[in-house]
């Protein structure tokens, strides 16, 4: 069994609802910047920027994570072509570790962790939000003024 071998539960098993419910009741801040929400994540808008980052929760592969995802009414569309050339600066703000990515996510954070322990989830919900705001801080700090520039 590996390290993060929790016993191969399934998605479906995770009770999505009382996970997200703890989420807005520890962070109900995020309730109104929420642009849009289902049962694996949550995303919190910016539509100064025309982007939304999403925090999610992948349970089969107990991780959790945060990405910038895509909302059309927001305006997130093309994000990660529309990050492209400021990506190098937000990863250098942002100062992660290879292992804490995903190749296929583009600008990503993840956290492994036993997603099917309702103990954990506490922790899960703040990570997310801690790590949310972190790329938050990285995108105004690279984007600053021109960020309403990627909007039209």
């Amino acid at each position: 069994m590996s390290e993060f071998d929790f016993g191969g539960r399934r998605a479906s098993e995770f009770r999505h609802r009382g996970f997200w419910a703890l989420f807005a009741e520890r962070h109900p801040q995020e309730t109104a910047r929420l642009a849009r929400r289902g049962p694996w994540f949550w995303q919190r808008g910016l539509p100064e920027f025309g982007l939304v980052l999403s925090m999610y929760v992948a349970p089969s592969e107990n991780v959790v994570g945060v990405f910038f995802g895509r909302n059309e009414r927001l305006g997130a569309t093309d994000v990660w072509t529309r990050l492209k050339p400021f990506q190098p600066a937000i990863e250098a703000r942002l100062k992660l570790r290879p292992e804490q990515s995903a190749q296929n996510l583009g600008i990503n954070s993840q956290w492994r962790v036993n997603c099917f322990a309702e103990d954990n989830w506490p922790a899960m919900a703040d990570w997310m939000v801690t790590e949310c705001s972190r790329f938050e801080r990285a995108i105004i700090e690279v984007l600053g003024d021109e960020g309403a520039a990627m909007t039209t």
